[in-house]
């Protein structure tokens, strides 16, 4: 079989059913858009969720403007050339808010790398003032239809290539960082596969132009794909537009993943109610009543020895014992108050604690309180598989560290980012290992030598409690690094 003539057959069949081509690449990203604002009402705690709108909007917009490749060819035998180069002005800017949607969700996928202010800012920043050239170079300058050509191969290059890749690799990190703590392998399987999808989109849409005069346009474009392969760049595009859309619907499945962990959670809460209501019941109308009930006794021992002390006029000696008794029953007051309290936070802490999670999924939310909080961009990274599961009494202790080093970042650090890591293959060793560590950019000052706090001495108690080693470094100005590490794991009381 002659190839050159099957290749012609192959290219006469596209020119005649262009506009097919440019029909299925639009109805593609449109598919990518609906799907994707869809899902964007989910309720859910991943930070993955907060991206779609972007991701929408790219979706749509890219829709209308391929679909401007097979309208507006149509209208020219209808409509003027003033018309149609405002209809070409009008493409440009449409594909111009494409190129910054897809942009602004690869800093979305990339926060908290990237300042909050600037992930928002730059994609309007950049359309505002492409936008005003545009439509000077529109306003001022003679009809020329090859000058928007050269303006869309500008666009892709400078826009679309870098915005593109940025978003593949921002979809690795999500794979890691976000959907880790779910469990669900395939939903990191099908994000990388719409990342390199994603890598795909950089080549066919920010690197094969409309053929231009200057390099690489005029060597590498879609014209040289056309003579290669016999297939218009259009189809090349609703390939790659396929890919992504439909890796990105499955991943979509990590909502549904999360309500079903969300549901089992809660039916896990329900059958753990009764019985924290009983032993806070238990411990509120006993040990607290007992201990309430020697406060009263002690006080009104106290009371005695004062109306004795006054109504006897004792001599000064024994008035100074007296004295001295005064001062140890309000001692005893003292100790037995703070052991109210200790029990009544215990009771909260039996309420409000968390049933039978992992402790990547533990950590996840409290690390999402923490930020919603304290307004304080905060990065959570996971890495490895855990092949170790923490009993509940040792999760508990490491939330508290977790806790109370994030109380202090968010009291006294002067802190604008914090970085918390759990890593299951160790953070600076070869041995077996998990390993946590929060990390800030704040003061960096810690406690004078002899003067630790209660907050640290517990957390140092916590971790010796858990065989664990507590590192807690700063530098001032710097910030500082608290390292949790459990070495040697499986000699450690963890259940495997």
């Amino acid at each position: 079989m002659d190839w050159q003539a099957v290749l012609s057959q192959i290219k006469m069949f596209f020119a005649v059913n262009d506009m097919v081509v440019q029909f299925l690449q639009g109805q593609v990203f449109l598919i990518l858009g609906v799907a994707t604002a869809v899902q964007w009402g989910q309720r859910s705690k991943l930070e993955l969720v907060r991206a779609l709108p972007w991701l929408a909007a790219f979706g749509l917009l890219e829709a209308v403007a391929t679909w401007g490749n097979g309208f507006i060819p149509i209208q020219t035998a209808l409509l003027s050339p003033v018309v149609i180069e405002d209809l070409r002005f009008l493409q440009l800017l449409v594909y111009l808010a494409t190129f910054m949607a897809l942009l602004g969700f690869g800093l979305k996928l990339n926060e908290p790398a990237i300042s909050p202010r600037l992930k928002f800012s730059i994609p309007i920043l950049v359309y505002v003032i492409a936008s005003l050239l545009l439509f000077g170079q529109h306003v001022f300058l003679p009809l020329d239809a090859s000058r928007n050509l050269v303006i869309e191969a500008l666009f892709r290059y400078l826009l679309c290539l870098p915005s593109a890749l940025l978003v593949a690799y921002g979809l690795r990190q999500q794979a890691h960082r976000l959907v880790g703590p779910l469990g669900a392998d395939r939903i990191i399987r099908v994000l990388r596969v719409a990342g390199y999808g994603f890598l795909l989109y950089a080549i066919v849409e920010g690197v094969l132009v409309t053929p231009v005069s200057f390099f690489p346009g005029n060597i590498i474009n879609s014209q040289t794909l056309y003579d290669l392969i016999g297939l218009p760049v259009g189809i090349v595009r609703a390939i790659v537009g396929g890919m992504i859309a439909f890796n990105f619907l499955r991943a979509m499945e990590v909502f549904h993943i999360e309500a079903d962990r969300l549901a089992q959670a809660l039916e896990s809460e329900k059958s753990l109610h009764a019985e924290r209501e009983r032993i806070s019941r238990d411990l509120h109308d006993g040990a607290i009543q007992s201990i309430y009930a020697a406060g009263l006794v002690l006080d009104g021992v106290r009371r005695s020895i004062d109306d004795v002390s006054v109504s006897q006029q004792l001599p000064v000696s024994e008035s100074e014992v007296l004295g001295k008794a005064r001062v140890q029953l309000d001692q005893v007051m003292t100790s037995l108050n703070k052991t109210v309290q200790g029990i009544r936070s215990y009771i909260y802490d039996l309420r409000t604690s968390t049933g039978d999670e992992d402790l990547a999924r533990g950590l996840v939310q409290i690390v999402s309180e923490f930020r919603n909080r304290s307004g304080i961009e905060t990065r959570w990274i996971t890495e490895g598989q855990p092949q170790y599961k923490f009993l509940a009494e040792q999760r508990q202790h490491v939330y508290q560290i977790v806790r109370e080093v994030l109380s202090n970042i968010s009291r006294h650090a002067g802190a604008t980012q914090v970085s918390v890591e759990l890593r299951y293959d160790g953070c600076d060793t070869a041995e077996p290992a998990v390993c946590l560590r929060i990390s800030d950019n704040g003061s960096g000052l810690l406690p004078v030598s002899g003067k630790v706090g209660h907050g640290l001495r517990n957390m140092q108690e916590r971790a010796r409690l858990l065989g664990a080693s507590l590192d807690v470094k700063g530098l001032v100005g710097k910030g500082t690094v608290v390292t949790l590490e459990f070495r040697d794991v499986e000699n450690q009381t963890i259940a495997g």
